[in-house]
C-alpha cells in the first residue's frame, strides 16, 4: 500500500505539464481475412504461469475460483507475486495451505525505510523467515531504478550495496529472484502519434508510465545497473520478467543471457512482440528453450477465451493475424500495448514443455509431483 502510494505521488510529480489529453483509440478493425483457426481452448500441457497477480487471493472461494479457472485454461499451476512479507505473506500463505500444490507465493520487499540504517539487515532477515515460512521466491518491483530514490534525488539501482544481502539470501535459500527491470523502450519515446504505444490507444487520457522528459534514468541505464546485479551476485538465480524488456531486439537479450548464465526470461506480457515476429521468435525461443519461462502478468479476473487462449495459440500453433492476449484495454476496446494481431510460433513439443513447465520446476521443485499427476491424467 505504501509503495503504491509512493509511486503515484512520483508519476503525479513526472507528468508533462503542457499534457493535453486526446481522444481514446477505437477497438482494432474486424478482419476479412478468411485464415485457419486451430480449436483450442487450453494449453496442451500443464502450464506453470510464473508471473501472475493475486491480490484477490484472500479467501478460500478465492482460491478455489482460481483453480477452477486454472482447470479450464489448462494451467497447471501459477507463482502468485504479490506475497508481500510480514503479515501479508503469512496470511497468503496460511489461507493457500489447502492449494499450494496449485499455487505458489513470492514474497515482496517492503522499500519503506531503503534510506535508513539497517535496512538490509532488517529486510534479508524478514526474507530469510518468508522463505522458512513457505515463500517460493522473490518478486522486484520496477520500481527499483525507476522510482526508488536516494536522499540526495539520485536513483536507487539494482546493483546498489544495500540489496546485496537481499539477493545472496535468495542464493543461501535457492530461491529465484523474478525481477522486474526498466519497462517497454517506448516508454522513453515521446507522446505522439509516432510512438507505437501511443498509436495503440495508451497515453491519450493520462502520461503516467511515460518516461520521456521526466529525469527518470533511461532503460539503458537501468540495463547496466541490472548486468551489475548479475555480475556481483553469480550464484543467485535470477528470472528476468517480461524477456529482460528486451523483446523489442532479441539480439540484445541473446547477448545478455549468453553472458549471464544465472539469469533466464519469462514471457509474460510481451507476447504481443514476440508474435509480430515469428520468424525471429520461433528461432530464438528454441535456441534458449532451456532459459525461457512461460508467465501472463494475469489476475484471477482474465477470460480464459479472451486473455488465455491466445497464449496458448502463440505456442502452440501455425495460426495467422490473431488477437494478441491484451493485458489492458482501453474503454473502446483498443489493446493498449500493441494495435496489431500476431502469428503462431508452432513449437516442437520438447521446446513447449521445458518453456510450459520443466523449467520452471528447476526453481519450483515442490509442484514437481502436481504437475506430474496432471500429466497423467490428461
Amino acid at each position: 500500500m505504501i509503495l503504491a502510494v509512493l509511486l503515484a505521488a512520483a508519476s503525479a510529480q513526472q507528468k508533462p505539464p503542457d499534457f493535453k489529453p486526446s481522444p481514446e483509440q477505437n477497438a482494432m478493425p474486424k478482419s476479412l481475412l478468411k485464415v485457419k483457426r486451430t480449436d483450442i481452448r487450453k494449453a496442451k500441457y500443464p502450464a506453470i504461469d510464473f508471473h501472475f497477480h493475486g491480490r484477490p487471493l484472500q479467501t478460500a472461494d478465492d482460491y478455489r475460483r482460481l483453480v477452477a479457472v486454472m482447470d479450464q485454461a489448462g494451467l497447471g499451476a501459477i507463482a502468485n507475486m504479490d506475497g508481500g512479507m510480514h503479515a501479508t505473506l503469512d496470511k497468503y500463505l496460511e489461507v493457500g495451505a489447502p492449494y499450494k500444490d496449485r499455487i505458489v507465493h513470492f514474497a515482496r520487499p517492503v522499500w519503506e525505510g531503503i534510506n535508513d540504517p539497517g535496512w538490509s539487515e532488517k529486510t534479508a532477515a524478514e526474507l530469510e523467515r518468508a522463505f522458512k515460512a513457505g515463500a517460493q521466491g522473490l518478486k522486484i518491483h520496477k520500481a527499483l531504478g525507476l522510482q526508488l530514490k536516494n536522499p540526495d534525488g539520485t536513483y536507487i539501482h539494482a546493483d546498489d550495496s544495500r540489496l546485496d544481502a537481499m539477493w545472496a539470501m535468495c542464493a543461501k535459500y535457492n530461491k529465484p529472484v523474478m525481477i522486474h527491470i526498466s519497462d517497454p523502450i517506448a516508454r522513453w519515446e515521446p507522446i505522439g502519434p509516432a510512438n507505437e504505444r501511443y498509436e495503440a490507444g495508451q497515453w491519450r487520457s493520462d502520461p503516467s508510465d511515460n518516461y520521456y522528459g521526466t529525469g527518470q534514468p533511461h532503460y539503458t541505464e537501468i540495463w547496466k545497473h541490472q548486468e551489475g546485479m548479475l555480475a556481483k551476485h553469480p550464484k543467485t538465480r535470477f528470472v528476468l520478467a517480461h524477456v529482460a524488456n528486451m523483446a523489442e531486439d532479441l539480439e540484445r537479450a541473446s547477448a545478455l543471457l549468453d553472458r549471464y548464465p544465472n539469469a533466464d526470461v519469462e514471457l509474460s506480457a510481451r507476447f504481443q512482440d514476440l508474435g509480430r515476429q515469428p520468424y525471429t521468435a520461433r528461432k530464438w525461443l528454441i535456441k534458449y528453450q532451456d532459459r525461457a519461462l512461460f508467465g501472463s502478468d494475469g489476475s484471477p479476473d482474465r477470460e480464459v477465451e479472451q486473455f488465455w487462449t491466445p497464449h496458448w495459440r502463440f505456442a502452440e500453433t501455425d495460426d495467422e493475424h490473431f488477437d494478441h492476449p491484451a493485458q489492458m484495454l482501453s474503454p473502446l476496446g483498443a489493446p493498449l500495448q500493441g494495435r496489431w494481431r500476431i502469428y503462431g510460433v508452432f513449437l516442437p513439443d520438447e521446446v513447449l514443455r521445458k518453456i510450459y513447465y520443466q523449467n520452471a520446476l528447476k526453481y519450483l521443485p515442490s509442484l514437481g509431483e502436481s504437475i506430474e499427476r496432471q500429466l497423467k491424467g490428461r
